[in-house]
């Protein structure tokens, strides 16, 4: 063995030694108990189901993915807080109406921000509606550019 084959054996021994700690000593990563897949919980470490009878309203086609594993479907005994919601993003439709559009819309336009956002909100309510393109322009961080890619997405009345 030469002294690199060496010094790699000495690294795999201590990544396992390392690997060992982690795993069996009580300040360790804590583990998961459990998880969601599609619309059942799966529960790690439980006593398996006995049969799909014995719960009531059980999904059948729910598969534990081992023996230890339980999957609970997602019913009404299911607390609330359990579920997770995704924030949907609102639907914006094209060409945006520029002197009606919240903030929320305007986000949706390639190159705006919240803050941009706000601050075409504070213009057009400070000067009135805008009416052309070069209203527009006269916001703060609005530049040649950005409304020449923002032109194609909006209308002004």
């Amino acid at each position: 063995m030469n002294a690199s084959e060496k010094r790699i054996l000495k690294l795999a021994i201590l990544l396992f030694i390392i690997g060992l700690t982690v795993r069996y000593l009580p300040w360790g990563l804590p583990s998961i108990e459990t998880f969601e897949v599609g619309d059942a919980i799966v529960v790690t470490n439980a006593p398996p189901v006995a049969s799909p009878a014995a719960v009531p309203d059980a999904d059948t086609s729910a598969v534990p993915f081992n023996d230890t594993d339980k999957v609970i479907t997602l019913t009404d005994s299911v607390p609330k807080s359990s579920e997770h919601h995704r924030k949907t993003k609102k639907k914006v439709t094209f060409p945006l109406n520029i002197n009606t559009a919240s903030a929320d819309d305007l986000c949706a336009i390639k190159g705006v921000g919240p803050k941009l956002a706000e601050k075409i909100i504070e213009r057009r309510n400070a000067s009135g509606p805008f009416k052309d393109p070069s209203d527009l322009k006269k916001v703060h961080g609005i530049g040649k550019k950005k409304l020449e890619n923002m032109i194609q997405l909006i209308i002004f009345d």
